[in-house]
């Protein structure tokens, strides 16, 4: 329905002002050039550590878009360094995978250091960026039920889970659930989850300094419930970079049509994108 309303007012649009495009098209835009784009995420529960290099796509610029990847292409000749105090590594471009990779153990990302990530590419100015991972370990996982449910009408099971604020102020989170299950037809592993009906994956402590935040999974249909045994809550202590990446993002990807523009955050030094870091813990839920 939304996007019923959304194609109507655009038509409305077009029918009260149809000399906009033409008042558009007699602007002289001025040139603007692409920049570097990075993203990376690291954190101590990772085997590996990745780095993804694209170029940003310029206002009034022609779109070098993939279409049936619905994504933009990869950058492949970036030298890609990563370091820390004394150890600094290259990480190489990995063409399977799309991104530059590495075994974490070459970089031993830890909690509480201090991470630096610079990428050169021909043609473009250094980037770079830093970030420290969380040196405490996220709160415990308190489950506080499960059961069945039949509010669409079939048996579904869901969860309830909570989890405490730890002391002091500047805390932020990251809360995700999935069910790992085999699908029999597939001969595959698959990832599902369908969204919390109470609390959100990202959070912050600002307004519940010290207080307990309460989860509800929506139920789970019986198939996925039938080829697994447990649901796995994965609970992310961020640092301020990616919280504030992540909520950017939010809010920039709203389908209000009335919503004001919102810049995506960035601590990408010379280009966009963001080098953050995380501190997980993870805590099977059996089926009951």
């Amino acid at each position: 329905m939304k996007n019923i309303h959304t194609l109507l007012l655009s038509l409305v649009v077009l029918v009260l002002f149809p000399s906009c495009d033409q008042l558009i098209s007699e602007i002289d835009a001025p040139p603007s050039e692409p920049k570097l784009v990075v993203y990376s995420v690291i954190s101590p529960q990772d085997s590996v550590v990745e780095v993804r290099v694209y170029k940003s796509n310029p206002l009034f610029n022609k779109v070098n878009y993939d279409y049936f990847d619905n994504r933009f292409p990869p950058v492949t000749n970036a030298t890609v360094l990563m370091s820390s105090g004394s150890r600094s590594v290259t990480i190489p471009y990995d063409e399977e995978n799309e991104t530059y990779r590495i075994d974490a153990s070459a970089i031993d990302v830890e909690a509480g250091m201090h991470y630096v990530l610079m990428v050169m590419v021909p043609e473009f100015s250094q980037v770079s960026a830093e970030c420290t991972v969380p040196e405490q370990a996220p709160p415990d996982i308190e489950i506080t039920g499960s059961g069945f449910t039949q509010e669409t009408g079939m048996e579904e099971w869901y969860f309830e889970f909570k989890f405490k604020d730890l002391p002091g102020p500047g805390h932020n989170y990251l809360v995700n659930a999935a069910i790992l299950y085999y699908d029999p037809w597939m001969d595959e592993t698959h990832n599902y989850f369908n969204g919390f009906k109470q609390g959100t994956p990202l959070v912050t402590d600002k307004s519940n300094d010290g207080g307990y935040f309460y989860y509800r999974t929506y139920p789970n249909a019986p198939v996925h419930v039938e080829n697994s045994d447990k649901v796995w809550v994965s609970l992310s202590l961020i640092d301020e970079h990616y919280y504030l990446y992540a909520q950017s993002v939010n809010n920039f990807q709203d389908e209000n049509p009335f919503s004001e523009p919102t810049p995506v955050y960035s601590n990408i030094d010379g280009g966009l994108g963001v080098f953050a870091a995380m501190n997980s813990v993870l805590k099977a839920v059996p089926f009951e």
